[in-house]
């Protein structure tokens, strides 16, 4: 039986759905929004239909009461192709409680970006539990344990992926790196992309390992998004809530592809984009998953993970990894992670050397 829902506190409605998407896009512009519209309108329909979710801080609930981490496992074109039976999240926590042989009293995303921090919204709303407002990642990383999580010691097993087929794997490990593996070799089987519950744990715990407000700060960045304003005006107004830097103007010349070596444990094919400054520099980002670095006239200026972004002058947009061309005007917006992403432990996580790039991160100099 599910826990009544508290009568007050922060909560998502309706009406904050569009910002919840345009902040989850701001945080991992990776791909395009192929699933935009699909998933606006169910959340959008699923919350009228049950009422406003609670968004509730960890603190606020029983320590020893538990609850999971949620994402989409998968890309987004296979999401897209073979689109979501709408019961996956369901089945997968229901399995997951089973396997714990306890009940979960909320859920939260894994990563708050992507259309990832879409789905747990719309998993709490099925299961009438309230969503907390921490994550894992405070952004979007490639692999289930490049978590704040794991780096706190909490285990990403037992886990759950379910397939749109209805489909279902449980996963147990001990070795978190080993875990990542096996997910991807399940995601062959299930169609290209999975729900997927992990890091059971007591709130308490999760309460300590996890990255916590960032639901309420992508929401808050969502509607900034929203809002029409000057490209300066925003990135002043981004600075205020997220520290949000731009490091330069500039217009693509050269893409180049297979820059670098290619590893299963960062998926991507590596990608080099070099920039034309508006004043004079030469800018060359190099991406994967992600923007994994940005030099200036060869200085390694901003990398992983730090969340380097691209905004689209002429359209006012973020603008999608997936569909760059040269001649494209963009702003090079670089928004710091959570502080432990740049402790010794966290950069060997994460950090520059992971994506073969063997610099000293600019914060570690």
């Amino acid at each position: 039986m599910s826990p009544s829902r508290p009568a007050s506190g922060a909560q998502i409605t309706a009406a904050d759905v569009a910002a919840l998407y345009a902040g989850a896009n701001f945080y991992s512009p990776s791909v395009g929004d192929t699933t935009r519209v699909t998933l606006i309108d169910w959340l959008t329909g699923l919350l009228g239909e049950t009422g406003p979710l609670p968004l509730l801080k960890p603190e606020s609930m029983p320590a020893t009461s538990w609850c999971a981490a949620l994402c989409i496992l998968g890309s987004g074109a296979a999401l897209a192709d073979l689109p979501p039976a709408g019961d996956e999240f369901v089945t997968a926590v229901r399995t997951l409680e089973r396997t714990i042989d306890r009940p979960l009293a909320a859920v939260y995303p894994l990563a708050a970006a992507t259309v990832s921090a879409l789905f747990p919204v719309i998993a709490a709303a099925q299961l009438g539990l309230p969503l907390l407002d921490c994550d894992g990642m405070g952004r979007a990383f490639a692999q289930i344990n490049q978590t704040t999580m794991f780096l706190a010691g909490l285990s990403v097993s037992p886990a759950v992926l379910t397939g749109a087929a209805g489909e279902t794997f449980t996963l147990t490990s001990p070795n978190s790196e080993r875990a990542d593996v096996l997910s991807r070799s399940a995601l062959d089987v299930l169609g290209g992309w999975a729900a997927f519950a992990a890091y059971p744990a007591s709130i308490g715990d999760t309460a300590r390992g996890a990255s916590r407000g960032n639901v309420s700060r992508l929401l808050e960045v969502g509607r900034l998004l929203l809002e029409p304003m000057s490209t300066d005006l925003l990135v002043n107004r981004l600075s205020a809530v997220n520290a949000t830097r731009r490091i330069a103007r500039g217009r693509i010349v050269d893409l180049e592809h297979l820059t670098r070596p290619a590893d299963l444990s960062v998926p991507t094919h590596p990608t080099s984009a070099v920039l034309d400054e508006v004043g004079g520099a030469i800018l060359r980002l190099e991406l994967r998953s992600e923007i994994v670095a940005a030099f200036v006239d060869g200085v390694l200026t901003a990398a992983a993970p730090d969340l380097i972004s691209l905004f689209d002058v002429r359209s006012g947009r973020m603008a999608a990894l997936d569909s760059l061309e040269n001649g494209d005007l963009l702003d090079v917006l670089v928004t710091p992670a959570d502080a432990v992403w740049y402790s010794p432990e966290g950069l060997a996580l994460v950090g520059p050397s992971v994506h073969h790039i063997p610099l000293d991160h600019p914060r570690r100099r």
